[in-house]
């Protein structure tokens, strides 16, 4: 996982998504205060243990790995700004001081991390292509990952973070949480929930592409 100096920017982004409650997917308590009327969910794997694991997944996950593994085509992707500008930072005698850097990651293949702001098309075998807009993303020293909003209202609606993460006892997980509304289209009782339950076992299959295994040998 390589590094460069950047700018200091925010992760987090507002732009148009098919939903409300942008950004609650990252809240402690969503499973059991969702935003009204969304299913919840929450799904974890556990892929291993150590530091090295941890880099592995982190760099497959922020390159699209987990999507391209999890039999998903990532198309049409524009990267977003990552940030919204933060202004100048003064000292306590108001004399300005120089911006704070945060660094910008690279996979091994020097295909940059995703940023916030970044949309793509999600195409799979058998199901609409969905348009994402990456709403957030996360990196911690044992904790990386991204959410992204749906942007269209081809299936399930609403918001999906996948995260890896470096335990205290060493283990690494990889895990998926979210909350979805069945679609705006008519596809009321089971035919919502099928939808619904789609979005989750596909979340479920993308964390599965982390597993050691799970992707080819470059």
């Amino acid at each position: 996982m390589s590094k460069r100096e950047q700018p200091k920017r925010s992760s987090h982004v507002e732009m148009p998504v098919a939903y409300a409650a942008v950004g609650a997917s990252k809240l402690p308590d969503l499973m059991r205060f969702p935003p009204e009327g969304s299913t919840p969910y929450e799904e974890e794997l556990r892929l291993g243990s150590g530091q090295e694991r941890f880099l592995l997944a982190s760099n497959l996950l922020m390159t699209w790995g987990a999507q391209r593994g999890g039999g998903v085509s990532v198309e049409e992707v524009v990267r977003g700004p990552g940030a919204l500008y933060a202004g100048p930072s003064f000292g306590d005698d108001g004399t300005p001081e120089a911006a704070e850097s945060v660094e910008e990651h690279f996979g091994p293949d020097g295909e940059p991390y995703l940023v916030a702001g970044t949309t793509a098309t999600l195409r799979a075998e058998g199901r609409e292509p969905r348009g994402v807009l990456v709403v957030y993303t996360v990196d911690e020293d044992r904790r990386v990952g991204f959410a992204w909003g749906t942007s269209d209202e081809n299936g399930a609606v609403g918001e999906q973070l996948f995260v890896v993460e470096h335990r205290d006892d060493d283990t690494v997980w990889a895990i998926a949480r979210g909350f979805l509304f069945a679609p705006k289209s008519g596809l009321l009782g089971v035919k919502g929930r099928s939808a619904i339950r789609t979005a989750i076992d596909a979340a479920t299959e993308q964390l599965a592409a982390l597993a050691p295994g799970a992707q080819p040998a470059a």
